[in-house]
């Protein structure tokens, strides 16, 4: 069984989050990025169902693959690196989308010391039965059905036709059962039921969608600091030796970006660019004030 492993740890509609290199500005870059592997990890494709409880698994050898690009690209790190950290991080997110207090301890185990995971797993096999055909149901939602040669008895399977064909069915075998066919007993291995449930994959993906969110403001705060950093580099850099540099300093004034919108002061030095040779500066003051300086 895969197990989730270390605080790595969404369905297709949360974007992968890119296993490469981490842009600049670590502390908002490892935080967005860390914050899209939770979307990841807490969709609905990643859970199963289980005695009222859900659990993280993957479920097939290409969200294992995703599992660990996740977890390779934490590993270089050098910011968000405490486990407790990330722990908190991840339950205000939790708690911000809007799920009862009930479901926020079904998704995130509680941290100590001793168990630094984030996500509940289930010491059991998931066994995925990619298509199935119902052979005959019982009482209390109970089905038989048959994967490929083999007959299985599933347990709360829920009510459906006869001889119908359904897909991706999550089980967890939990030993035999004997049932009557033809005036005969037959025993045959027995499942419980680990499908999610409608309320249940509704919270997942309403969990997912705000994690998804949450990194989409830290991607906002890292253009921010972005140009932020190319204001100041521009600002040191603007002298009359360098009058391209003045003028992208007025710029930088007059639209707000990187810093608060002055008009006065980005007009002033769109003048001084453009007395020292700056033909961008001309140009800009011609069409704002109809003249040159």
């Amino acid at each position: 069984m895969l197990v989730f492993i270390g605080c790595l740890l969404l369905s297709s509609e949360i974007r992968a989050p890119a296993a490469a290199t981490l842009p600049v500005d670590p502390p908002h870059a490892e935080q967005k990025h860390f914050l899209e592997c939770l979307a990841r990890v807490y969709s609905p494709g990643w859970w199963f169902s289980y005695n009222d409880a859900l659990y993280f698994q993957p479920r097939d050898e290409e969200q294992a693959r995703q599992l660990e690009a996740m977890k390779t690209a934490r590993s270089s790190y050098t910011v968000l690196t405490n486990p407790a950290t990330r722990h908190a991080l991840t339950a205000r997110v939790i708690a911000q989308s809007g799920v009862a207090e009930a479901w926020q301890k079904k998704l995130l185990l509680p941290f100590s010391a001793t168990n630094q995971n984030l996500t509940p797993t289930l010491d059991k096999p998931l066994r995925v039965v990619p298509r199935y055909k119902a052979l005959q149901p019982f009482a209390d939602g109970d089905m038989l059905i048959q994967e490929d040669a083999t007959t299985l008895f599933v347990m709360n399977f829920g009510s459906m036709p006869a001889n119908a064909f359904g897909t991706n069915a999550l089980l967890i075998r939990v030993g035999t059962k004997t049932y009557s066919s033809g005036g005969s007993f037959k025993t045959v291995d027995a499942f419980a039921n680990a499908a999610l449930s409608p309320e249940e994959t509704a919270v997942l993906r309403r969990v997912a969608a705000a994690f998804q969110r949450e990194a989409d403001a830290s991607s906002s705060q890292i253009e921010d600091s972005k140009t932020r950093e190319e204001f100041e580099a521009c600002k040191a850099r603007a002298t009359d030796s360098n009058p391209y540099m003045e003028y992208l300093l007025a710029k930088a004034y007059l639209e707000g970006k990187g810093t608060d919108r002055d008009e006065k002061l980005g007009m002033e030095w769109m003048r001084r660019a453009a007395r020292n040779g700056s033909g961008d500066a001309t140009s800009c003051l011609e069409k704002l004030e109809g003249k040159a300086p």
